[in-house]
């Protein structure tokens, strides 16, 4: 944890942002330990976490459906790469035609500012790095209609509340990137996520387009942006009980080492009446960085009757945001 004058110090730095910044904090991968731990999600989402994978996801679902799901994730800096920190809360319930839903989502990436090499540090002195902050409190409510018997459509309208943060501060990337404190400008914004999901007897299909009209949000000095993403899933059942699923970005995104074109594959299953097992992986298809593999690996267990506890833990390539979650999911 950082220090008061740390923060103070963040708060009152000169503001280094561009007039528009687009905020690489916000990539596709968000709340969901389920999600994550499949790695591939946007054709399978059928619980209340589908208010955020693909708001179609809830007239093709559960009958009813509560999540409240944590998660967090990060990298760390190398030379002169920055250190990335990604954490999210959610909580959402959905009833077939409808939803209801509150997240939090959090994206730092800090990197060390180069130093005049011909100064001598003074004694006891720290180093600048220079931090971007994007912190979403997102309250959304979620409409489905269907189109025809297999096809349905889906929106989710949120009120958006952005604390954006861009300046330089005394300090390591490592500590300023789980600073949960960082000082910066609220702007409250609307935005809509939009899907449409195609479902088969063994074959579901879906497609995602997020932050819709790009909601900027002020720093003092300019903006950061939230970048629209759109993402495209399929979803195979291979054996009752067994489902594959593969998810490719339409898009590309800022992330802390450059762009970021997710393409993500993985599977779920039951392995006994109360366990159930799940795993992918993710590649990086874009940005001078080559693929940067990570693998997910998640299960879930039944604790009461329609209550299950997920999990879910990712690790790979240091340029890769490696993390955990937990879940609690009511669903019938």
């Amino acid at each position: 944890m950082t220090s008061q004058p740390l923060r103070t110090a963040l708060a009152g730095a000169t503001l280094l942002c561009l007039h528009l910044t687009p905020a690489g904090a916000q990539t596709f991968e968000g709340p969901g330990a389920r999600a994550q731990g499949m790695a591939a999600f946007v054709a399978v989402a059928d619980d209340a976490s589908a208010v955020y994978w693909n708001p179609a996801g809830v007239g093709s679902g559960a009958f009813f459906s509560l999540v409240i799901d944590r998660t967090d994730s990060e990298t760390a800096a190398g030379g002169a790469e920055p250190a990335g920190s990604r954490s999210s809360w959610l909580l959402a319930l959905s009833a077939k035609a409808i939803g209801l839903s509150y997240y939090r989502l959090r994206f730092t990436t800090a990197a060390a500012r180069p130093g005049d090499p011909t100064a001598l540090p003074p004694p006891g002195s720290v180093g600048l790095s220079h931090v971007e902050s994007l912190v979403t409190h997102n309250t959304g409510a979620t409409l489905v209609r269907s189109l025809t018997d297999r096809v349905i459509v889906g929106a989710t309208v949120r009120l958006v509340r952005g604390v954006a943060t861009v300046g330089d501060a005394p300090g390591s990337p490592e500590d300023l990137v789980h600073d949960w404190e960082l000082m910066g400008i609220a702007t409250n914004r609307f935005d809509t996520d939009v899907g449409i999901m195609a479902t088969g007897d063994i074959v579901r299909a879906g497609v995602t387009v997020r932050n819709l009209w790009q909601p900027k949000f002020d720093t003092g000095s300019g903006e950061l942006r939230l970048d629209r993403q759109a993402r495209a899933g399929v979803a195979v059942l291979l054996i009752p009980g067994w489902t594959a699923a593969l998810d490719l970005d339409l898009t590309e995104n800022r992330g802390p080492f450059g762009d970021v074109r997710t393409l993500a594959f993985g599977a779920e299953g039951r392995l006994a009446r109360r366990v159930f097992a799940r795993g992918g992986v993710q590649l990086n298809t874009a940005g001078d960085h080559g693929r940067v593999p990570m693998a997910t690996f998640g299960g879930s267990y039944a604790a009461l009757g329609s209550l299950l506890i997920d999990a879910h833990f990712s690790t790979g390539s240091g340029r890769a945001l490696g993390g955990w979650g937990v879940a609690g999911r009511v669903v019938f």
